[in-house]
């Protein structure tokens, strides 16, 4: 119909799905940290501000992710472009995703805060028409996984005490040792050794758990299996203006905060890794992105991009300095200077939502933390044969089978 439709999404990820696709944070240029009379860095004469003039809808896919701060600051904004005091200045906002799945992370919130921040509390929400879809279409060839992920989503699965509830046990892999641990990578990346370098191998598959810390972990043990030469680059870490030297660099490149890169990188050519940066959402380069090593030099790793719509390109990817974010824990902002990947043999939950992984393995060393985790984890495969769970011995083995804690609140479901 010759319409323009903006497509953007929370997550880079699930940005590269769709045709044309940006992050909402790349495409209305929103600020990182956003204050309550905060508004996008668009000028109202800019090209961007005519593009939003010009676009009939926008289609903004994961929206239960994102604080509901975000939405209310891109509403401000397209009514002071669109000069309209209506819901995002009279455009139509088609919002995507599921309330089941993990909602806007408030570092240390309260449950109450938690659901706050969630976009049902936005100002404009009276105003929107809600038009629900039903199938699963990841799991349409095995309905009964189906049913059991809604009941899981919705909290409406049989429980024992503290929200415990009981997995299927074709899912699950006992606890033994940490040789289990091994036997989980073996289970989800079978003969590993013959498929270094191949892409559709490698982005069917992925090992996802609930902590940075246990996913550099199991990366690290998957690295040291996979053939091939290893290759090791180290960053150049600082603190901007210590000017007395306080923090030494030994004490720096032992950091390793939340969305930056390991001080150590370790690569082998063919191993998988993924974008921690928005680097060039044009060609695909979002943050969260999937790629394959084809080959790494001093300053620059080749790589092959291997979700969305620009599958199969090749780009290089240079080393860039990179600050911690704000909440990150640190007394300072560290600038890493690296390179902006690391392995995605293994994956967080948060990261991996949005992803359809067909061989996944989900390892809980400990109960899920926040909302719709155990949801997420469980979703992203497609059937219960192709999901395996490895769940730690003693708190979450009872007498009756295998249990796991599932975190929901349902305050932010839809009933």
């Amino acid at each position: 119909m010759n319409h323009i439709v903006l497509a953007t999404a929370s997550s880079g990820i699930a940005a590269n799905i769709l045709p044309g696709g940006r992050t909402a944070h790349s495409r209305f240029k929103i600020p990182l940290k956003v204050l309550p009379s905060s508004m996008c860095s668009i000028g109202k004469q800019s090209a961007l501000a005519q593009l939003v003039r010009q676009s009939t809808a926008v289609i903004w896919d994961e929206a239960p992710m994102t604080n509901r701060d975000v939405f209310e600051l891109v509403d401000r904004t397209f009514q002071d472009i669109m000069d309209v005091e209506l819901p995002f200045g009279g455009k139509i906002m088609i919002f995507g995703g599921d309330f089941r799945q993990v909602i806007p992370v408030i570092p240390k919130g309260t449950r109450s805060q938690l659901i706050e921040a969630s976009i049902m509390r936005s100002s404009f929400w009276p105003a929107t028409r809600i038009l629900r879809l039903r199938q699963n279409m990841r799991s349409i060839n095995d309905h009964r996984f189906g049913e059991f992920l809604l009941r899981v989503g919705d909290g409406s699965e049989q429980v024992i005490h503290d929200d415990m509830i009981r997995l299927p046990k074709s899912m699950v892999i006992p606890w033994q040792s940490d040789q289990s641990i091994f036997q989980i990578i073996d289970r989800v990346f079978p003969n590993l050794g013959d498929h270094a370098g191949d892409a559709r191998y490698m982005v069917d598959r992925a090992l996802i758990t609930p902590l940075n810390n246990d996913a550099d972990m199991l990366n690290e043990k998957i690295i040291s299996m996979f053939p091939g030469e290893e290759i090791s680059f180290y960053s150049f870490d600082s603190v901007e203006d210590d000017i007395r030297n306080l923090y030494q660099p030994k004490f720096l490149n032992s950091i390793t905060a939340s969305g930056l890169p390991p001080h150590m990188l370790t690569l082998k050519t063919g191993a998988p890794i993924m974008l921690l940066r928005n680097i060039d959402p044009k060609l695909g380069l979002c943050n969260d992105t999937r790629l394959l090593c084809r080959g790494s030099y001093q300053n620059l790793i080749d790589a092959e991009i291997m979700t969305g719509e620009f599958v199969g390109s090749r780009v290089f990817l240079p080393r860039i300095p990179l600050q911690s974010a704000e909440n990150a824990g640190l007394l300072f902002q560290l600038t890493r200077k690296q390179f902006p990947v690391k392995l995605s043999f293994a994956l967080t939950i948060n990261k991996s939502q949005g992803q359809t992984i067909p061989h996944v393995g989900v390892y809980l060393p400990d109960h899920v933390f926040s909302h719709g985790q155990l949801y997420v984890a469980l979703s992203r495969g497609i059937s219960e044969s192709t999901t395996k769970l490895l769940v730690k011995k003693g708190s979450i083995v009872g007498e009756d089978g295998i249990f796991t804690k599932n975190v929901v609140f349902k305050e932010v479901l839809f009933h």
